[in-house]
């Protein structure tokens, strides 16, 4: 049926076949293409853009959130500049990509929808941020600006300070006189000006808008309190005003005043800055709210856009089946390549193995080799066999920082009397080459107009490789050939760079070894002149050593002091036997010094040898600077050490210590001699400025109080917070009188033992001492003898009745009662007046009006306003015809002196606040006095602001005096506050005021005497802060005298 096909025919049908399901495969393969194609393009024509398109705005957002999110953390202007800028762009290509999405979107009716809304919250994000950004820039403005000011107000205040400490030591410098009290002065203006300082800085890391509203009026009136302080100040020193010094710091003042009141001021700029920080936050929080809704719209949009997505790719999908197949013949490609490829891999690696063997056997002739020009021609010769190059050359670097050429290929003679070939960096190839520390090829010198040859030369390729130590040129090499003959492959570069690095390592260790050799032939006339140094050296410090005048040692490991010592130290200590002996043996064997502090010197040295420097800072403090050593003969000795760290500079560890030590028994001797003579003349000036009644007084009442306390203490077995109160009171009303009086060393220690009971009223766990507290109650009386001994030894009085006349006092008292009931109506006016002259001579011998009795109090409470940088407070006292006995003059100074320092410390105000108010810069303290049926009445008014009832009233809560719980009472109840224990609005506990007493004992010194105090509330309505009041003190009619009229 079928012709018969012999075998030629069979391989061409066979061909023929092949050659038709070829055919037929191209063809399905074609459709099918045809129809992934058409899929493909409706997925990229719908679906994908509106993916990708929204995938990059949302990119873009979040971008844009980072940038408004950066903007609002920036630091400075520059920052918020850059934010902003690349914000604007982040802006216009937001809109660029949201034209092209509306394009692509078309008329789908959902996504426009979504597109719409998302461009409208996007509208308000943007322009949410460009607020902000107005507002961080005007707010970082604002805080450069407050910054600058404070640095012109601190500059201001150290003048004026610099200018005050002027003043006393310039103007004052040889004024005895006048230099202590302007010295005085000017510390206590100085604190003002440092609190003033203070304020700005409080200021400036303020963020509230209220407490900054109100800081100029703050600052207006420290400053005000200043202006008192220096006009109190030239009023005591009449010539200061006309000092220009003190012009130069009231004009500094001024100009401090000027710019805080004026415009743009501190205040002003923080103010700025509050409200800007307050509106950046604002519209921060606008932009993100905005921006998450544009997200959301977003989301929904890529939602959509998913499934229109889905539904196109799934055709697509459909038909990739029957295209696949034709991967087959890829897979055959694909084999044929990576054969080819493999190929040349085998050839590379042979190529790089022949490489490797050549630079190991020119590294080992390198490192044999002695010399180096044998070295350089070593390379020059490897660099041949390798590449085929036909000269090669090395060039260094010379003594004039050029490449001078010391070795060529093939190698050649080289004439001593011809300058060598030399190139500077950057000059040529080849300096350029080195001058850039890279390897240069090229190619064909002849198009390479840097380089640099001789006539009539034939055109080479050029390969320049730099030799370098670490970023440290030494020199390069040069190899050159003919065009034709020379290429470098990679490897070759590979190769050149090894060798170069083989070559560099040569060079250095047979220059090394050079230098070696050098130092050997020089060591030994080295060692000679060191050590004749040392010698001479040694001489000069034995030299040293011998000739000072103090103890000089050093100390090693162990503890143990060097031989080498100053002969003095023998002198100081009294011994021979110091070197090679632990230092704690010889230098602290008989001192005051206790166990603990002992065992803390030798520990701290132990550790302090071999650490770090560092170390002995840390712990210097152990080691003492001043002991007393007691010698054989039993004298003591007072000796001062220093101690000075050995340092090893190349390890930075302390290697030794050296200590000073010095004789200064006879300097400080002399030193105390003069402090205790300068302490007696102030305590004989403190006494002198005092009446010696006033004097007698103070001590008859202080060793009252004194003896009162000693008493209790050792009647008292346990902790009684009734007899700690008692204590308390005592010792502050000494306290008080010794200010009152300026008895200064008499207040300090006073103060020491008020202190102790302090603590003892408010800790409860503060246990019961009474050793401790007889001991300090001791020192206190020992203070006070002192001022008496003074008076009695240097000045020839004390506060007793040695003092000429002495007076029978019943007696007296007899008289002038018999002159009180002296009937004399019918005798004549002479007789009248003789009587009451007589009767005043023997009154004032018993008893004195209200005004003569406050006499130093009313003098203290002066001396406190110019404390507190307050005016003297005016005094108006109506005596009447009333006088007070001796025997409560103590009492009434104790308590008027809590009564009217409490009248100025808390109630007259500073003159700047008076001034607001309509009231004379000055206050007015009035002293009234009546008589009632059994007693006299003294009543005490102030114009001040009146009692702090709100203060009063949360300090109360505060002390658990009253629950916040219950109802507050009324204000009078609140005012009787004041008569508790421990009570106290003062926000510091100083000398003047806050330790909670003063009125409690003002009510049981007049309860104890049979008088009574209590205060009435006068003006003002329920419930107000501050309201007007007055004090009425009753003392018992038995303490008063009436004059009568004759």
């Amino acid at each position: 049926m079928f012709p018969k096909l012999d075998f030629s025919q069979k391989i061409w049908l066979g061909f023929g076949i092949i050659i038709l399901l070829l055919s037929l495969s191209s063809m399905v393969a074609l459709y099918n293409l045809y129809d992934i194609s058409d899929s493909t393009t409706e997925v990229n024509e719908s679906a994908v853009p509106v993916l990708k398109q929204s995938n990059q705005i949302q990119i873009n957002l979040l971008k844009l959130g980072k940038l408004s999110s950066s903007g609002y953390n920036a630091v400075n202007e520059s920052q918020i500049s850059e934010a902003s800028s690349s914000f604007k762009q982040g802006d216009t290509l937001f809109n660029q990509q949201y034209v092209m999405l509306t394009d692509t979107i078309g008329s789908d009716p959902s996504m426009s929808e979504d597109l719409l809304t998302a461009k409208q919250f996007y509208d308000e994000y943007t322009q949410a941020v460009e607020r902000m950004f107005d507002a961080k820039s005007k707010l970082l403005k604002a805080q450069n600006n407050a910054n600058e000011e404070l640095k012109s107000l601190s500059n201001l205040i150290d003048d004026a300070g610099a200018y005050l400490l002027d003043v006393v030591w310039v103007e004052y410098g040889d004024d005895d006189k006048n230099r202590d009290l302007i010295e005085g002065i000017a510390g206590r203006i100085d604190g003002l000006i440092i609190g003033l300082f203070n304020a700005f800085e409080d200021i400036n890391l303020s963020n509230n808008l209220d407490s900054l509203t109100n800081a100029k009026d703050d600052i207006a009136a420290s400053i005000n309190g200043i202006r008192v302080r220096n006009n109190s100040a030239e009023n005591n020193i009449p010539d200061l005003k006309d000092r220009e010094l003190w012009k130069d710091y009231q004009n500094a003042l001024t100009e401090l005043e000027q710019r805080v009141a004026g415009d743009n001021s501190l205040i002003d700029y923080k103010i700025e800055q509050v409200e800007q920080t307050i509106k950046a936050r604002e519209q921060l929080d606008l932009s993100e709210a905005a921006i998450r809704e544009v997200i959301t719209k977003f989301d929904a949009l890529l939602l959509q856009a998913d499934d229109l997505f889905n539904d196109r790719q799934k055709s697509v999908i459909d038909t990739v089946d029957l295209a696949s197949k034709s991967v087959i013949i890829a897979w055959i490609v694909l084999i044929a390549l990576a054969w080819q490829n493999f190929n040349s891999m085998r050839k590379s690696i042979k190529k790089k193995m022949a490489d490797l063997a050549k630079l190991n056997s020119t590294g080992e002739e390198l490192a044999s080799l002695m010399d180096q020009n044998r070295a350089l021609e070593s390379v020059l010769a490897a660099m041949h066999d390798q590449t085929g190059v036909a000269y090669g050359s090395v060039f260094l670097m010379n003594q004039d920082d050029k490449l001078e050429v010391k070795a060529s290929y093939p190698p050649k003679q080289v004439d001593p009397d011809i300058k060598p070939a030399q190139f500077a960096l950057g000059e040529g190839i080849l300096g350029k080459a080195a001058e850039r520390k890279k390897i240069k090829f090229v190619p064909n010198t002849a198009k390479d107009s840097n380089f640099i040859g001789q006539e009539n030369m034939p055109d080479k390729a050029l390969l320049c490789v730099p030799l370098v130590d670490k970023d440290v040129l030494i020199g390069a090499m040069n190899f050159s050939g003919n065009v034709s003959d020379v290429t470098f492959e990679d490897s070759d570069y590979e190769f050149a760079s090894s060798i170069a690095r083989l070559l560099v390592t040569t060079i250095k260790n047979i220059r090394m070894r050079e230098v070696i050799e050098e130092q050997n032939r020089t060591l030994e006339q080295k060692v000679r002149e060191r050590t004749a140094e040392l010698r001479q050296k040694n001489k000069d410090i034995a030299t040293m050593m011998a000739n000072l005048h103090q103890g000089l040692f050093t100390i090693t490991d162990g503890g143990v002091i060097h031989p080498e010592y100053s002969s003095f130290l023998e002198q100081i200590l009294q011994t021979k036997q110091i070197a090679n002996r632990n230092f704690m043996d010889v230098v602290f064997k008989n001192t005051n010094l206790g166990s603990d502090s002992l065992n803390q010197i030798s520990t701290a040295v132990d550790s302090l040898l071999g650490v770090d420097e560092m170390m002995f800072d840390f712990n210097s403090h152990l080691l003492v600077s001043e002991f007393t050593m007691t010698t054989d003969e039993g004298s003591d000795k007072l000796l001062e050490l220093d101690w000075v760290p050995i340092v090893n500079q190349d390890t930075d560890e302390i290697e030794k210590l050296m200590v000073t030590v010095r004789d200064v028994t006879e300097l400080k001797a002399l030193q105390m001699a003069a402090e205790e003579q300068k302490r007696e003349l102030e305590i004989i000036g403190q006494i002198l400025s005092v009446d010696d009644e006033k004097f007698e007084e103070f001590l008859n009442s202080s060793y009252e109080f004194i003896g009162n306390c000693r008493s209790l203490i050792e009647q008292a077995k346990n902790k009684d917070p009734s007899l700690v109160a008692t204590l308390f009171r005592n010792m502050h009303t000494v306290k008080g009188n010794a200010r009152t009086y300026g008895f200064s060393y008499i207040t300090d220690s006073v103060h020491n033992v008020e202190h102790s009971y302090d603590e003892l009223r408010k800790d409860e766990t503060k246990e019961w001492q009474p050793e401790l507290l007889l001991e300090e109650l001791s020192q206190a009386e020992h203070d006070i003898k002192r001022y008496e001994k003074v008076a009695e030894e240097k000045l020839m009085q004390r506060g007793g009745s040695d003092s000429g006349i002495v007076i029978d006092h019943s007696h007296v008292r007899d008289l002038i009662n018999e002159a009180i009931n002296l009937n004399i109506e019918g005798c004549k006016n002479p007789v009248k007046n003789w009587v009451k002259d007589a009767f005043d001579v023997l009154a004032h011998t018993q008893a004195k009006p209200i005004s003569g009795v406050l006499t130093s109090v009313i003098s203290s409470v002066n001396s406190l306003a110019d404390q507190l940088g307050k005016e003297k407070p005016v005094f108006n006292v109506n005596d009447g015809p009333y006088l007070i006995r001796k025997e409560i003059h103590n009492m009434l100074n104790n308590i008027f002196m809590h009564v009217l320092r409490n009248a100025v410390d808390h109630g007259i105000e500073d003159s700047a606040t008076r001034r607001k108010a309509g009231k004379p810069e000055q206050g007015t303290i009035s002293l009234d006095v009546s008589d009632k049926t059994n007693s006299l009445i003294i009543t005490i008014q102030d114009d001040g602001r009146g009692l702090a009832l709100s203060q009063l009233y949360a300090s109360a809560l505060k002390k658990n005096l009253l629950s916040d719980g219950d109802p507050k009472p009324d204000d009078q109840t609140i005012a009787n506050l004041i008569f508790h224990s421990g009570f106290s609005t003062a926000e510091e506990v100083s000398d003047i005021s806050g330790r909670g007493v003063g009125m409690d004992a003002v009510k049981q010194f007049l309860e104890e005497s049979g008088g009574s105090i209590k205060i009435s509330l006068t003006s003002g309505n329920e419930g107000d802060d501050y309201r007007q009041f007055i004090t009425e003190i009753h003392i018992h009619k038995k303490y008063t005298l009436e004059q009568p009229e004759f």
